[in-house]
């Protein structure tokens, strides 16, 4: 079960430079078809400057950082136990690829919710992202279950 002395831990911060291929392979990988996010001519027509980050992109810098392992590692979860809950996504500025963002992830709650198939463990986290320019461009949310 996760240890609940870590509610507000915040977690050494980490980078990730943003780069097109990774990009392109998540919108593909999830079978979005909006040119804006696979093609910089298309984007710059839509008024970008660059080809922006599709709404889900800040799962690619948790996994490639490996922050999320860490992160399970560290609260000592089991992660055989481990349920998707939900993610959730503020941006404040466009992503672009080349772009290095820095991001610090806190533990905001660890609750227990009891249900007719039994109890679990919901895990929220916070993850403020900056850019090279140390502006704030993203606030991603995540709730991890894990089943008891």
């Amino acid at each position: 079960m996760a240890d609940r002395s870590k509610v507000n831990y915040e977690f050494p911060a980490f980078t990730y430079e943003v780069e097109r291929g990774k990009m392109q392979e998540l919108v593909l990988a999830i079978g979005d078809d909006n040119a804006v996010f696979l093609d910089k001519e298309s984007a710059i027509e839509e008024g970008y400057k660059d080809t922006p980050a599709s709404p889900t992109f800040s799962t690619v810098p948790m996994n490639w950082s490996n922050m999320l392992s860490r992160i399970i590692d560290y609260l000592k979860i089991d992660f055989a136990k481990v349920l998707h809950g939900e993610e959730g996504y503020e941006y404040f500025k466009e992503i672009y690829p080349g772009d290095v963002l820095t991001g610090k992830t806190r533990v905001v709650s660890i609750d227990e919710k009891t249900s007719s198939s039994g109890s679990m463990e919901i895990i929220k986290l916070e993850t403020m992202y900056t850019n090279q320019r140390n502006e704030l461009v993203l606030k991603a949310t995540a709730l991890i279950v894990e089943r008891k």
